[in-house]
């Protein structure tokens, strides 16, 4: 029973040596997600069409809403904002944001803005950038869609591997080596 103990204790205390990490999301479930984080809040803009597709090597994450001429500012803000919040724990991650303004007056044009996510989700997310070096250097916001266009397809041209299910299965095969090291030593006494 003495031996089992120490097995039992020594077995937890190597579990503990594997730190509990960022967990990840494929594409489709950050896509998933998105819908329920502007659920949450009651001033959030309607959303038409989420597409998350690649194209010359890069990966983007595209958003198309309605927005309000009273509410303008505050609901990119809040859409910019809920792209970096999400994306950031994206198992490949993303290289542009891109959001589709369409005004509910019809007679305005939409807008476009495409944004530079590493920069966006370190001025958003981890506070590392200033307001004023983010804003020159990480997006910009225009009408022309010739700069925009997007391919018919969906899929992404980067692939995701599975290199975390590979750490995961060396380090359960380590302590089942031990684990296994250690019954022996102790059945040979």
């Amino acid at each position: 029973m003495y031996y089992l103990a120490r097995l039992i204790f020594i077995l937890i205390t190597l579990s503990y040596l594997y730190p509990s990490s960022k967990k990840y999301f494929t594409d489709r479930q950050i896509a998933n997600m998105i819908p329920n984080y502007f659920n949450r809040e009651h001033n959030s803009p309607n959303i038409k069409r989420i597409r998350v597709y690649g194209r010359d090597n890069e990966k983007y994450l595209h958003l198309e809403i309605d927005v309000n001429r009273n509410r303008y500012q505050g609901e990119v803000d809040f859409t910019l904002y809920a792209m970096s919040n999400i994306a950031q724990y994206a198992k490949i991650p993303f290289d542009h944001f891109i959001i589709t303004m369409y005004p509910a007056i019809k007679s305005k044009e939409p807008e476009m803005l495409k944004a530079d996510a590493k920069c966006t989700i370190d001025y958003l997310i981890h506070k590392s950038k200033t307001e004023k070096r983010w804003s020159k250097t990480c997006f910009k916001v225009s009408t022309d869609f010739e700069n925009f266009v997007v391919p018919g397809s969906t899929t992404s041209l980067k692939k995701e591997n599975s290199k975390d299910q590979l750490g995961n299965y060396i380090i359960l095969f380590g302590i089942l080596t031990i684990s296994g090291f250690m019954f022996y030593v102790f059945r040979k006494k």
